[in-house]
């Protein structure tokens, strides 16, 4: 019984993860502005980490091999770390990379400035401002990610 909690244990990683990496995706405004990225990879990596290592400790008694726990603990830490690192020195983030993280991040502001229950005008002008801003950029990266191809 013991190994196939373990075997379940890794499923349920594998399968948050997918899940966690689409979830990212359905604040954007459009379905053509989701692009794969390494800075929404590198998130989810440290989400699955950190669920990992709350598994473990809410589930204690399902997973009771002391060196299997350790194990999934230290990689699980250096999982983070690694992650954590590259999110916040953008490590591998090229300039393909930079631009499919950045098309759902305007995106995302793009469908807030929409879809916000703004009142007071001046909020409303900034907010309007940025959807014609960001529905620029996002129409610039997506041009040069064409030529880029």
């Amino acid at each position: 019984m013991e190994k196939g909690n373990y075997k379940t244990f890794v499923w349920m990683l594998a399968l948050s993860f997918i899940i966690m990496y689409g979830v990212m995706f359905l604040n954007v405004d459009q379905a053509d502005h989701i692009y794969l990225s390494m800075t929404r990879l590198y998130m989810t990596l440290m989400m699955v980490a950190s669920m990992a290592l709350l598994m473990l400790a809410m589930m204690r008694m399902m997973y009771k091999n002391r060196k299997l726990n350790l194990v999934i603990i230290l990689s699980s830490m250096v999982v983070f770390i690694l992650s954590l690192v590259g999110v916040r020195t953008q490590t591998l983030v090229s300039d393909v990379q930079y631009m499919k993280g950045m098309i759902p991040h305007h995106s995302i502001a793009i469908m807030t400035s929409k879809n916000a229950n703004i009142k007071d005008p001046e909020v409303r002008k900034l907010a309007d401002g940025i959807i014609k801003t960001q529905e620029k950029e996002i129409a610039e990266m997506k041009a040069i990610l064409a030529r880029m191809k």
